[in-house]
């Protein structure tokens, strides 16, 4: 009887030693998309710093070639925030997907 029970509880540990792999690829792909997010916030908070410098007076050469640096930085992360929140595909794929079969 001890062995019955001990037995799908090795199953299990199987099971989850095999996905350890896939849960760490994961976890990792995770991290780096957190450390970009990050990096592109920076980038807008300290674009929108400098714009308001320059807004009140002219911008010594180094910050305006890190102005020129981290702009397109800034702007991808907007479109990037724009395009996440406008598009709204996963709700709008249970709606397709039904209408492709309505269709037939």
């Amino acid at each position: 009887m001890l062995e019955e029970s001990a037995r799908p509880l090795a199953e299990v540990q199987a099971v989850e030693a095999a996905l350890r792999p896939w849960a760490r690829q994961r976890q990792k792909k995770n991290e780096r998309a957190a450390e970009r997010s990050r990096v592109g916030k920076a980038a807008v908070a300290r674009v929108a710093e400098l714009e308001a410098l320059a807004e009140r007076g002219p911008l010594s050469e180094e910050q305006e070639a890190e102005l020129a640096g981290l702009r397109p930085k800034a702007q991808q992360q907007r479109q990037k925030k724009r395009k996440g929140t406008r598009s709204g595909t996963r709700r709008q794929w249970p709606l397709l997907i039904g209408l492709r079969n309505w269709r037939r």
